[in-house]
């Protein structure tokens, strides 16, 4: 038996290689008959990936596919054994059939499959649908000027008695671009800066720009894209200070009460801050003048001034006006009188001239409490006028006159302009200096 074993193995090796050269025939053979009888086999592809092109409407229409659409498909392919029996995914391409795409939405799509050199086989890709969302893709831009961006400096702290006056940010504008979901769900921009700490000087710092929506949360989306991703925040720091508003009168007598006329101020103060330390030293600020002459009761009432800062000044408080009201105004009122052509009075003639006085009497108004008011007369009144500085030459004049009450402490005063006549003519020699 042992022998027997011996025997047949050894004949084995000596008939090996023809052993193979037989198997290999037959393998042949095989596939030369089954190309024969079989020549057309149906087979499957997998894993192959769709791509989305976006058509002339799409693009027209600013429509696109959602990011981060990624997808791969198994096909169904027939033909020769020969062409198609070794076929892989990358021998075809698949792309989205969007000719009916028309607005944003989902849409359940066709995908056109196709080989890449060619191949000689029926592709079945009828059946094949693929789920996708098409957004609109718009843009915003949001700018300081309208408000819909802002500048924030919050981790700046201001040392001293410094405050924050204008932050702004450079560029002044950004414009984001996404889906019109995406875009619509940013209300503001901020652009904050980065600065944490001290500072004891107006400051320029780069800036992060935030998307915050209707509920003054951050939006943190990737599919936003925006032109500009660096910025500047300018904050500028600037001294402020409380100070009580005043008013100063013009045009006011020797003889008036000027401590007669009580007023409030509304506001009453005004906070303001400057470039520099000098509004340290100011104790008031000083809205404007009154023309005493020109206070009628109608501006007793109520007188209005505009309130006007120098350059490079902030009104922190925001008003830009201030309204001043008299005391017991309701008791004010004005009456005429005449002056007498006595009390018309030239000063400052040239001494080679001889100036008259034309006008007799001059009707004046006078402006007062009416207790004070009833117990004047017309020898109160005087007109002054002042040629000094007037270049004059012999003929007729209408010069302006000051006119006011002489009468101590008096709570009365003259309003309008007044006009006195003059006749100026050369001096006449002293006939006895001969």
């Amino acid at each position: 038996m042992t022998n027997f074993l011996k025997n047949l193995l050894r004949s084995f090796v000596k008939e090996l290689k023809y052993i193979i050269i037989a198997l290999i025939a037959a393998v042949v053979i095989w596939f030369a008959i089954s190309i024969q009888i079989f020549p057309d086999i149906v087979t499957h592809v997998s894993d192959i990936p769709v791509s989305a092109v976006p058509t002339d409407y799409m693009n027209a229409h600013s429509l696109s596919i959602e990011e981060g659409f990624e997808q791969n498909i198994s096909v169904q392919i027939s033909g020769k054994r020969y062409d198609i029996g070794n076929l892989s995914a990358e021998d075809f391409t698949a792309t989205l059939d969007l000719s009916d795409i028309t607005g944003p939405g989902e849409y359940n799509v066709g995908v056109n499959v196709e080989t890449v050199n060619n191949i000689n086989c029926t592709i079945d890709d009828s059946g094949i649908q693929v789920a996708v969302k098409v957004e609109e893709i718009v843009s915003k831009t949001f700018s300081l000027a309208d408000g819909t961006m802002t500048a924030t400096a919050d981790g700046l702290i201001p040392q001293g008695d410094l405050k924050k006056d204008s932050i702004t940010a450079e560029p002044a504008t950004i414009t984001l671009t996404g889906s019109s979901d995406d875009i619509a769900a940013v209300k503001r921009v901020e652009i904050r800066s980065d600065y944490r700490g001290a500072a004891d000087e107006s400051v320029t710092t780069d800036g992060t720009a935030v998307y915050i929506d209707e509920n003054n949360a951050v939006i943190e989306n990737p599919d936003i894209t925006a032109d500009n991703t660096e910025f500047k925040v300018n904050v500028s720091l600037l001294t402020q200070k409380t100070l009580p508003l005043t008013v100063k009168f013009s045009n006011v007598p020797n003889y008036f009460d000027l401590s007669s006329l009580k007023y409030t101020i509304y506001p009453e103060e005004l906070t303001i801050s400057s470039p520099d330390k000098s509004i340290d030293m100011q104790e008031s600020f000083e809205v404007g003048t009154i023309d005493l002459s020109q206070l009628t009761t109608r501006y007793l009432q109520r007188l209005t001034l505009p309130i006007t800062l120098p350059e490079n000044y902030n009104n922190v408080s925001g008003n830009t006006s201030a309204m001043i009201t008299f005391e017991n105004a309701d008791n004010y009122t004005f009456l005429s009188f005449t002056v007498p052509k006595e009390n018309i009075i030239v000063t400052n003639a040239p001494d080679n001239y001889d100036v008259d006085v034309l006008t007799n009497e001059l009707s004046v108004n006078v402006t007062g409490p009416s207790s004070e008011i009833a117990a004047l007369i017309a020898k109160n009144m005087y007109a002054t006028v002042d040629l000094m500085g007037t270049t004059l030459s012999p003929g007729p004049y209408d010069l302006n006159a000051q006119v006011e009450v002489r009468r101590a402490n008096t709570k009365c005063w003259v309003t309008g302009e007044y006009v006195v006549s003059l006749q100026v003519s050369e001096k006449k020699e002293d006939a006895s200096s001969e």
